[in-house]
């Protein structure tokens, strides 16, 4: 862990001891990317015609927003199995999307990006 993210920690715990709610967390990943980690508690789901709310039964968990670089506009990175991510399938999924890509074989002047 760096001293950004222990520092970020500690004072993410002195206002949760504060009575602050901290509903979501922002991280980069290794390859440049914001993302926004939204904590969903138990009873909240998403229902049949997509919007989110109480939903008897829902266990909880997490939604994941990639930031677009361009527009600050959150997209949503939907769960592999149900509404909302498991901790440690976020964080197996990030861990997996997250790395840098090799760009040595872009052609950058038509944006075409190499398949293999």
């Amino acid at each position: 862990m760096n001293a950004t993210t222990k520092t970020t920690l500690d004072l993410a715990k002195t206002l949760a001891k504060s009575g602050f709610h901290i509903p979501a967390i922002e991280i980069h990943t290794p390859d440049g990317r914001t993302w926004n980690i939204a904590t969903v508690p138990a009873g909240r789901g998403r229902h049949l015609d997509g919007h989110w709310g109480p939903r008897p039964g829902a266990l909880g968990g997490f939604r994941l927003f990639e930031i677009d670089r361009d527009t600050d506009a959150p997209n949503e990175h939907d769960a592999i199995d149900g509404d909302t991510w498991a901790a440690d399938e976020l964080v197996d999924y990030l861990r997996a999307v997250g790395q840098p890509k090799d760009t040595t074989s872009w052609d950058r002047k038509n944006d075409n990006h190499p398949t293999t």
